[in-house]
C-alpha cells in the first residue's frame, strides 16, 4: 500500500498485538508475524475506532471514511521539524547495540524509510507485542521500504512510544547505508539490549 499524504497527527490510543489466526508466508524467515491494531478517531470527537495494519494502510482507510481527516487533523509535515522536536525527548539508547547490515535483508530505498521514521514519530500511545521470542509487526510499508519492531523476550513487550522503534530504524539507516540521494539505500537490523530490534528491508507494500 503506497501512502498518500504525509501521515499527519494521527490520534492514537493504543497499539495491541494481534497473532495471525492463520499461517501465512513469511518476508522474515524464523519469525512469527503479528498485524499490528490501532485505536483512531475518524473525526474530532468522534468514539475511537479500531484499525488493523502498517501505518500507511491505516491513514488510508481514514481518508477512505473521512476524506478530509488529513485537514481535520492537521499537523505539521516538515519531517526535519518533526526531527527537530523529537531532539527534545529522550531518544531510546542503541549505543554499542549489536547490529547487522544489508545480509538477508533486501536493500529499500533510504527517503522512503525517512518518511516511515517520521510516521512513527508523530504517533502517541505505546506499542505492545505478545511474548516472543522473534515475534514481528510490520509497523510501517510504503514504496517496498519496510520497517518491522521485533519482540525478542519470552514475555510481553511494551515500549515508551513509538519513537523508540523509529530511533532503531534510523540507527539502522545511519549505520547502514549505500548510495547518496535518491539512490541512496539502506537495510538492516539492531538489537536493543532489552530484548527487542528493529529491521529494515524490502518488502512488497
Amino acid at each position: 500500500m503506497k501512502c498518500a499524504t504525509l501521515f499527519g497527527a494521527l490520534c492514537i490510543y493504543s497499539f495491541q498485538a494481534l497473532v495471525l489466526a492463520s499461517p501465512t508466508p513469511s518476508p522474515l524467515d524464523g519469525y512469527d508475524l503479528f498485524i499490528p491494531s490501532w485505536e483512531v478517531q475518524v473525526t474530532p470527537g468522534s468514539e475511537p475506532l479500531i484499525l488493523n495494519g502498517t501505518v500507511e494502510e491505516v491513514h488510508t482507510e481514514l481518508l477512505r471514511l473521512n476524506p478530509n481527516w488529513d485537514e481535520d487533523f492537521a499537523d505539521t509535515e516538515d519531517e526535519t521539524l518533526v526531527e527537530r522536536n523529537f531532539d527534545l525527548e529522550k531518544r531510546t539508547d542503541f549505543a554499542d547495540s549489536k547490529y547487522n547490515c544489508f545480509g538477508r535483508w533486501g536493500r529499500c530505498n533510504s527517503i522512503t524509510i525517512r518518511q516511515g521514521i517520521t510516521y512513527l514519530r508523530k504517533l502517541s500511545g505505546n506499542p505492545r507485542a505478545a511474548a516472543g521470542p522473534s515475534k514481528c509487526a510490520r509497523v510501517s510499508c510504503s514504496y517496498n521500504s519496510a520497517i518491522y519492531w521485533c519482540n525478542d523476550s519470552k514475555s510481553k513487550k511494551t515500549l515508551n512510544s513509538f519513537g523508540s522503534i523509529a530511533d532503531g530504524a534510523k540507527y539502522i539507516d545511519t549505520k547502514c547505508h549505500l548510495g547518496e540521494g535518491i539512490s541512496r539505500y539502506t537495510a538492516g537490523q539492531v538489537f536493543h539490549k532489552t530484548n527487542w530490534n528493529v529491521i529494515v528491508q524490502e518488502d512488497k507494500c
